[in-house]
This record gives C-alpha cells, structure tokens and sequence, in this order.
C-alpha cells in the first residue's frame, strides 16, 4: 500500500451471500443495507448493535435506492423498477422491461441531483453476438417518474458513480475489462466525451464502485480478490486484497463515513473453491483513512 491509503479490517460478517450487491449506508438509521441477489433478499445491518434483518423479495433485486422521509425503497428488480416496502412486501411497479428479452436489471445509483440510474444486463452471453436487440442499456429515472435511455450496447452494466462535483459518471462494462469516464451534465443528466478510464486484465471483471470525498473510485473486482483505488486520473492508488476472489460491490458508512463495507459472492464456486475459500460471500468491514460521499435519497 501506498502512504496515501490506510486501511484495517475490523469486523467480518458471515452472510454467505450468493452476490452480495447495492452496498449502501443509511445515515438516518444507522445502518447497512445491501442486497443477496440470488436469494432473492434484502439485508440490513446495524453495525452498533451487531443486530441484522433480513427481508424477502418477490425477485431478484438488483440494486435500490432510498426514498426521502420514507421507509419504502425504490429497487431495481431483474424485471423493472419498483416502489417496495421491506416490512409489508407491498409493490408497485414504475417501470418493466420488455418481456421479449432476455435481459435484466443490474447495478443502479442516485446521482446528487435526485436522479436513479441502472442499467440491464444480458443473461444469456450467446445472444448478445446474434441479436442487437438482446443487449443491455443505461436507463435514467427521474425525480417526475421518467424513464429514458442513455446508453446501449451493454454487457453487464456495473460501476456507477459520479465525483464530488458531479461533473464526472464513472460506469463500468463488465465483461470488457473496462470502466469508463464521461463528461456529465449535473442540471440535465446528459452523458458525453466517454473515455476509458481504467482496465482491468482479462478474466478479472470490474463490478461495484464507489466514490470517496477526494474523487477516487473505489471498485471491487470479480476474479482477483481485490478492491482498487483509482486516483482521479485512473492510475492505481492503493488496493486492499481479500481472502476470496469475488468482490462485488463497495460502500461507505459508519457515522463518520469512513467504514467501507465490501461485499462478495459465493455464486458459481464449487465444492473446492468453497473449501479453499470459506468466507466467500461474506461482508467485510474495513476502517480507512477518508471518507465517502453522502448518499442521495430519491425524491419521496
């Protein structure tokens, strides 16, 4: 590690998630939330108390967002975005996919203007060779209940964030070893001059990102083990190596902001890999040395 990165890992949460995802603090309640993908399960954790709650969901929930003055969730499930509340499993749908393809919803994030973005995913690899039409896209919700599309040509969409002034959206194609930068327009949400930002080599698979208060993103990485620091300018400026090879997703929490909660998977391990790795799908709790941005709620 560099002298710019400092990091201890102070707790270890046995979840044995299938994919632990959508890594987010709530700074009202005190607590972490995130979501087992495959399990169809919501999970809350309150790191003061060691207490956790776990809720079903009807689907696979991909990623969410909270709601202002709200204890509703706004989730992207794999078939389309949805108003839901935890405790009473209560549903109503703002947006679905259409149903002639085989795609789903993936990775979604608030921008700081009240914005939800997530994009969709191919689950079937083969067809996204044969057919335009069965690939994934970067959708955008806003604050009205509108929907547009912003980008296409999507494997598995992966890696949103935005810096400290919004200024710039970090988003990240999975399976071509890639995150890129574009120039974002705060007032309108438009994207333009996309740019690489950062590759990852081949067969590792740049999943979930986060961005600190001193515009570095943070990403966990599929394959390696690892969770990377990239400096505003993509270079590497610190990694923290795990003791499994499924990273997932990244956030920052604890009342000041500084804990930085990786989750992981254990989805696709066999027998072997689950004894030479026992804690994948875990929840692994590091203090460092900075602090993560204020998640946005969306608008209520």
């Amino acid at each position: 590690m560099g002298a710019q990165m400092q990091f201890e890992l102070i707790d270890t949460l046995p979840t044995a998630c299938g994919l632990g995802e959508s890594t987010l603090w709530h700074s009202e309640h005190q607590a972490i939330y995130w979501t087992d993908m495959p399990n169809n399960q919501l999970i809350r954790y309150f790191p003061e108390n060691g207490r956790k709650e776990v809720f079903p969901t009807a689907e696979n929930l991909c990623s969410f967002a909270f709601i202002e003055k709200s204890d509703w969730l706004l989730c992207a499930f794999q078939s389309g975005i949805a108003r839901f509340q935890p405790e009473t499993q209560a549903l109503e749908w703002i947006f679905r996919l259409p149903q002639n393809l085989k795609v789903r919803l993936n990775d979604g994030r608030m921008d700081r203007q009240g914005r939800f973005w997530v994009g969709s995913l191919i689950d079937t690899p083969d067809l996204w060779a044969e057919d335009p039409a069965q690939r994934g896209k970067l959708y955008c919700l806003d604050s009205d209940g509108n929907v547009t599309e912003h980008l296409d040509d999507i494997r598995i969409s992966n890696g949103l964030g935005w810096s400290p002034d919004s200024r710039t959206m970090y988003f990240a194609d999975s399976p071509r070893y890639a995150i890129y930068a574009f120039d974002f327009a705060p007032e309108s949400g438009q994207l333009s001059n996309r740019r690489l930002f950062a590759t990852t080599e081949e067969g590792v698979h740049a999943d979930g990102s986060t961005v600190d208060i001193e515009g570095h993103v943070w990403n966990a990485q599929w394959g390696n083990g690892k969770v990377v620091r990239y400096a505003p300018d993509g270079s590497v400026a610190g990694e923290i190596h795990l003791p499994v090879q499924q990273a997932t997703c990244v956030g920052f929490g604890g009342p000041e902001r500084n804990l930085l909660f990786v989750n992981t998977a254990k989805f696709g391990l066999d027998a072997d890999a689950l004894r030479r790795q026992p804690q994948a799908g875990h929840l692994f709790i590091y203090a460092t040395d900075t602090r993560g941005m204020e998640e946005k709620f969306y608008p209520g």
